[in-house]
């Protein structure tokens, strides 16, 4: 119908964009607005002074961080009325325009100019209205180079991390506050409504979440080979059940592994290891804790100086950590710790034919972490990973979707047109967009390790780097179909080298030796992951930085 009326698709796409445009001008006006309607109005006292409120109440917050003034909280209802707000949301849309304008002074340019969406914006204010002054000019700095290219995830672990380096008190009394609401609780219906199914939820610790879900996950695949033909979901429930009559009461008396100088990995059984009454938990997983940590960080005490070594981050879920946390995990009696050689993702290697091998997925995994597709950030090293019982992979049915690849790694140029199989030909792309790459006409090059130039169908184009993407221009004039009369392109960005991850290691720093050749059938010859593994943001050489961590 609309091609009828002679509107064909880039029509559509460039009206969309110019609305898109509009839209962000008229979203940064009305915060600069809020803004200049505090300074009409600054508070006369300390009583005057507009609070932020919870459910209606006030609860004695200031409306933004430290540094920020005060308002007559007088002015607040016209101002949300005006704009067509309730007198609450006007109070916080006040409270995050003065949060940005005078403690994230980098975010708020950045809106200013059209750069940055004020939502967003307003998440990244709400979340850091709590820091102080130079933990709030670290994610300043921080989320400046990357912001509109971030997810509300990520500036979580951002803002988390931020406190974890800066307020290493605060972040200790949140770790304590945490862990005291941990609990497992089952709840039986009483209304006769349950159709004899209870409610299960708890809050654990993040290593025996891990085990938790490895140990339901091996239930629900002994289920599916026993002849369960159930989905996936109604065996793991299945398997809950089957853990609880298997071992009514814990069994905590030593066993000979206790005694032994190297146990489990960190928070997991082993498959060796005996369980009630002796008999060995057969077939039981363990769970690959990554932990990535500078080498001197294990060894020391914290102390109040901030301190970028007291912080690392767990791979499996990407999360910021503090290096006390760590310490606690790998000195429990039954974790097994491992210390992986020196990774250097700056290097590229490479092997022979098309197939690539684990080690090479894992190095190529922890350099990108995300599908690289514009604006995606699927994970790309896997969340949860498990080992079967001596190295042996345990069967799994095709709906077990954890155990599967989370991307696809994308031969750039082609292996049939001469690409080699090397890790700066390898891309991450989950499976939505390596199917756009392969089938829909996306396209993409690489400009720079870690940055690729991509185009949509219709011409768009798009960077993307390891830190997000960033929208270029619509499509070139003359050419409908996306492709280019030059292939010319703006230079990007300064990129920040890929983050080296390092293990504390008893050879000198640089002395490890890359990982094992492949043998000539193609597999690699580097041993199988073992335990948990210790890795770390190693020293760059003079001029890099680190990109934001998260």
């Amino acid at each position: 119908m609309e091609a009828a009326r002679g509107i064909d698709a880039t029509t559509v796409l460039a009206g969309a964009r110019e609305l898109h445009e509009q839209e962000l001008s008229a979203s940064a006006g009305l915060l600069r607005h809020a803004a200049s309607w505090a300074d009409l109005h600054p508070a006369v006292d300390a009583d005057e002074a507009a609070v932020s409120t919870w459910q209606g109440r006030e609860c004695g917050v200031p409306l933004a961080g430290e540094g920020t003034p005060q308002v007559d909280r007088a002015c607040i209802s016209e101002f949300a009325a005006a704009v067509g707000l309730p007198s609450e949301s006007g109070q916080r849309l006040i409270g995050d325009a003065l949060e940005l304008r005078h403690r994230l002074p980098a975010v708020w340019a950045l809106v200013q100019a059209g750069r940055v969406p004020a939502w967003r914006a307003r998440g990244i204010a709400q979340s850091t209205s709590t820091l102080t002054l130079e933990a709030v000019a670290f994610v300043d700095r921080q989320v400046a180079a990357v912001a509109g290219r971030v997810g509300p995830r990520q500036l979580d672990r951002l803002v988390d991390a931020a406190v974890l380096e800066f307020m290493p008190e605060e972040a200790e009394r949140r770790r304590l506050e945490a862990a005291d609401r941990r609990h497992f609780t089952v709840r039986h219906p009483d209304d006769g409504d349950g159709g004899g199914l209870s409610y299960v939820e708890g809050t654990l610790d993040l290593v025996d979440a891990l085990d938790l879900d490895a140990a339901i996950s091996d239930g629900a695949v002994a289920l599916a080979q026993a002849g369960c033909e159930q989905p996936l979901d109604v065996r793991r429930s299945m398997a809950v059940g089957e853990l609880a009559r298997r071992q009514p009461a814990l069994d905590l008396g030593p066993t000979a592994e206790d005694d032994a100088t190297t146990g489990p990995a960190v928070g997991s059984t082993t498959a060796d290891q005996r369980g009630p009454g002796g008999s060995p938990a057969a077939g039981r997983s363990r769970v690959l804790l990554y932990l990535h940590l500078s080498a001197d960080a294990l060894g020391r005490t914290p102390t109040g100086a901030p301190d970028r070594a007291q912080v690392g981050w767990v791979g499996n879920t990407r999360t910021p950590v503090t290096a006390g946390q760590i310490r606690d995990w790998c000195g429990r009696p039954d974790a097994q710790v491992e210390v992986k050689p020196v990774i250097d993702l700056n290097e590229n290697p490479s092997v022979e034919g098309y197939a690539i091998p684990d080690w090479l997925r894992e190095r190529v995994t922890l350099r990108d972490r995300t599908c690289l597709f514009p604006f995606c950030h699927r994970p790309a090293h896997p969340r949860t990973l498990r080992a079967g019982r001596r190295g042996r992979a345990l069967a799994t049915p095709a709906d077990e979707v954890p155990r599967k690849p989370t991307v696809q790694l994308d031969h750039q140029i082609p292996y049939e047109q001469g690409g080699p199989t090397s890790a700066d030909n390898l891309v991450p792309l989950c499976p939505r967009h390596h199917n756009d790459k392969t089938h829909h006409r996306w396209r993409y090059r690489r400009l720079a390790p870690g940055v690729h130039l991509w185009t949509s169908p219709h011409g768009h184009r798009f960077l993307r780097d390891r830190d997000g993407t960033t929208a270029l221009t619509g499509p070139p004039t003359g050419r409908r179909d996306g492709t280019r009369r030059s292939e010319q392109s703006p230079p990007p960005s300064a990129e920040p080298s890929p983050r080296t991850a390092t293990g504390q290691t008893a050879r000198p720093r640089g002395g490890a030796p890359p990982p094992a050749a492949p043998t000539p059938n193609g597999r690699s010859g580097a041993p199988p992951l073992r335990g948990a593994v210790a890795t770390a943001p190693g020293e760059r050489a003079s001029g890099e930085h680190d990109p934001p961590p998260f």
